[in-house]
């Protein structure tokens, strides 16, 4: 291979090139890092759980504020024990001993502040009762056989999480003992609930990762024809991933993850990891078949991170831009989400930039070890010659356009109308608990009508400092008038009355959602009319309600600030406008035909069957905003890959549809390697009995597909045949910002082609 002019030793190229010249040294200190990160992960698996349940600056968060002043007694979180038999009954002298002793072996758990018990329903429970500083009536629970004690607990989110586990021992084992094991006490609330679906998850986590390697090593193997290049694309996201973890991990000390985003990285680690990796190695193997065996690997694996890593950075900076617009909403997930995105990401290019030229450098050969035997004897030329097979597709397609591309368009359009009825809601994930301690309390509680006690709502009315506690006669009156009451309980302390509000249906129900937003919007303003009061709407049900409002709200906020940096990060690397704008609409389409099919599959119910679950006919509340994010960087991705190398070609041909014929050839076993991958990790997601992460995996199998298939193939390839020229339109008053790019070399020899300075 000729010698490289200066021009062409970049940055990236002289990174490529010391990685690859050093290529011990690299290994050692990623061998260290990966060694590390082993060490961390059991902490880091002991400290997942679930993010802290608020939605900054909203109203239930400024009720939980106001509450630890105004009514201590009632903690960070109130939960309900629930105790079960089936022969005895909640008057009988055992069972009430039993009941008594649990709540004494309770109190004395670190964390719990008061347990209460509720009247049995041996005799009428609808009369006033007294519960500590509360008066409650109206309740309407019916079942003898069941027993109800409210239970207030302190400490922030992680420090509950990790108390829950002796709090439920305690009252699981004195329930036991004291009744001879005719009575079960179960605990039930979001932190019970958190730590059983956390179980859960973890355990199929597990399962779903090994799944998912073993799947991607079959489709890397077959894809790329050989052993060795397919376990050295996988030992990069695989690196990538137990880095990010280690991170994680280290950042676990000093907050609470999410189970949820041990998935993602891995997901989102083995996609990106993959996807980097087959661009550079394909470049390698581009520049090493150009040189007819002549190059030297160091220069080889420099110039594939100048040419293939500068791809990566481009594409990169948009999955991170995607990644950081999480970061506005005010759900704590998705900043966890963000976060360990963004980590993710920065990870992956590193190992990509570095590691992997390190890895290309080790042995001549190394690629081609193992190759399947139908692939024996075929020259790696044969991928990227100009006249292949994919090649000559896109010269089909591009001798007829317009049919290709209004079929193509219309057959997402059509997928995406079902979008149009998408209903956005939350679920307590029912299915997930199933046998479960706090499951079977929360079955319980449904089965007696009683659900609502885990979403009651709390309501602080406070006079100014020094005035007596406010009259809440009207607002009482008017809350037990409403149909989705159950019960009222008050409760006063100095200048504030608190009124506990129980739902007569769980907190994830529509019902109540509508209960919250109408005892904020018409019963308080309607009963509450001193200009002194200030009241204040909380609980687990009105969170529920701050967490849609918040996301629906953000998510045409993150939709445009996407868009927006999607636009002109591309415009910045294609020297194009109408090149961004194509990518931009395209990929919308995608996301729209993607969120169409989900609402079909899961909303509507039609993939029941066939995917192992029981909707309730919605979609829960933060996913169609995760999906996009995701699904509009892994979208990205694919443009950039293909469009980059149509750009390069097109510089030295100046041949719009030449250059997108051989662009889709040279990118298209990259991108079905890639996607292919994809589709495998996304699939091993399906069988999980967590309904999320089915909705996960199935939402990121479809996108893919569509993405690597309708309009990679089809749509991008006619719309570039259509708009001709002005692909490469920009216009004069830019190129003195941004000015189009000096011809050097072609980095594998073909004549002068233009570099990214």
């Amino acid at each position: 291979m000729a010698a490289r002019p200066r021009g062409v030793r970049s940055a990236l190229f002289r990174c490529g090139a010391m990685a690859a010249e050093y290529r011990w040294t690299v290994l050692l200190v990623w061998g260290l890092l990966g060694l590390a990160s082993l060490a961390l992960l059991p902490s880091l698996l002991g400290a997942l759980g679930a993010p802290p349940l608020s939605v900054r600056d909203a109203e239930s968060a400024r009720t939980t504020t106001a509450l630890r002043r105004d009514m201590p007694v009632l903690g960070s979180e109130q939960m309900m024990l629930v105790f079960h038999s089936d022969r005895l009954t909640a008057g009988t002298p055992l069972y009430r001993s039993t009941v008594a002793a649990t709540e004494q072996a309770l109190t004395r758990q670190p964390g719990v502040i008061i347990t209460k018990a509720f009247p049995p329903a041996v005799r009428d429970v609808s009369a006033a009762h007294p519960i500590g500083l509360f008066e409650v009536r109206g309740l309407s629970y019916r079942d003898p056989h069941n027993s109800y004690v409210f239970v207030s607990a302190y400490g922030d989110d992680r420090e509950r999480l990790a108390r829950y586990p002796a709090q439920r021992a305690a009252a699981e084992r004195t329930a036991r003992q004291a009744s001879g094991g005719r009575v079960a006490a179960f605990l039930v609330g979001a932190t019970p609930v958190n730590a059983d679906v956390r179980t859960v998850e973890i355990s199929g986590v597990r399962v779903i990762e090994g799944v998912a390697v073993v799947l991607s090593f079959l489709v890397l193997w077959l894809g790329l024809g050989t052993l060795g290049a397919a376990v050295l694309t996988l030992a990069l996201s695989g690196s990538t991933i137990l880095v990010t973890l280690g991170a994680i991990g280290v950042l676990s000390r000093v907050t609470t993850f999410d189970v949820f985003v041990l998935t993602a990285v891995s997901v989102v680690g083995l996609g990106i990891g993959i996807d980097y990796a087959l661009l550079i190695v394909s470049r390698f193997r581009e520049e090493l078949a150009a040189a007819h065996g002549a190059a030297d690997r160091t220069t080889a694996a420099g110039t594939a991170v100048a040419t293939a890593g500068r791809t990566v950075v481009y594409s990169a900076m948009i999955v991170a831009v995607a990644a950081a617009s999480l970061f506005a909403v005010k759900v704590s997930i998705f900043t966890e989400l963000a976060l360990a995105t963004l980590l993710v990401i920065a990870v992956a290019v590193a190992a990509s930039l570095t590691l992997l030229p390190a890895a290309l450098s080790l042995r001549h050969g190394l690629l081609d070890a193992g190759p399947l035997p139908w692939r024996r004897g075929r020259p790696y030329e044969a991928a990227f010659a100009d006249d292949g097979r994919w090649a000559r597709w896109a010269g089909h397609l591009m001798r007829r356009p317009w049919p290709y591309l209004l079929a193509g368009t219309a057959t997402l359009l059509l997928c995406a109308v079902p979008a149009l009825h998408l209903r956005l809601g939350a679920d307590l994930q029912r299915s997930v608990l199933a046998g479960t301690p706090s499951g079977t309390g929360l079955a319980l509680l449904e089965a007696d009508s009683f659900a609502g006690a885990t979403g009651t709502l709390l309501i602080d009315v406070r006079h100014p400092r020094g005035a007596p506690a406010p009259d809440v006669t009207r607002l009482v009156a008017a809350l037990e008038r409403d149909p989705q009451v159950d019960a009222v309980a008050v409760g006063k302390e100095r200048s504030a009355a608190v009124l506990l509000v129980v739902p007569r249906e769980a907190p994830d129900r529509p019902r109540t959602a509508a209960l919250v937003r109408r005892v904020r919007g018409e019963i308080v303003p309607s009963t509450v009319t001193d200009d002194s009061s200030r009241v204040l709407v909380g609980g687990v049900s009105a969170l529920l309600v701050d967490a849609h409002d918040e996301l629906v709200r953000k998510l045409w906020w993150v939709l445009t600030f996407v868009l927006a940096s999607t636009l002109l990060i591309l415009a910045a690397m294609m020297r194009s406008l109408l090149i961004p704008l194509k990518a931009v609409v395209m990929n919308l389409l995608t996301c729209a035909s993607t969120l169409g099919l989900f609402v079909v599959t899961f909303q509507w119910g039609r993939g029941e069957r066939v995917l192992g679950f029981h909707g309730d006919g919605i979609i829960q509340v933060y996913l169609p905003l995760l999906l996009f994010a995701i699904v509009f960087g892994v979208s990205t991705d694919y443009e950039v890959f293909l469009v980059r190398r149509v750009q390069e070609i097109y510089h030295r041909t100046g041949d719009n549809t030449a250059s997108v014929a051989a662009g889709v050839q040279r990118t298209a076993r990259p991108i079905f390697v890639a996607a292919a991958v994809l589709v495998a990790v996304s699939a091993a997601l399906l069988p999980s009995p967590v309904v999320e992460l089915k909705e996960f995996g199935f939402a990121l199998l479809v996108a893919v597909v569509i993405d690597a298939t309708i309009v990679r193939l089809v749509l991008v390839p006619a719309v570039m045949r259509v708009l001709g020229r002005w692909n490469w339109w920009w216009p004069r008053p830019l190129r003195t910002v941004l000015p189009r790019h000096p011809p050097v070399p072609d980095p594998v020899g073909t004549g002068p082609v233009r570099a990214d300075r």
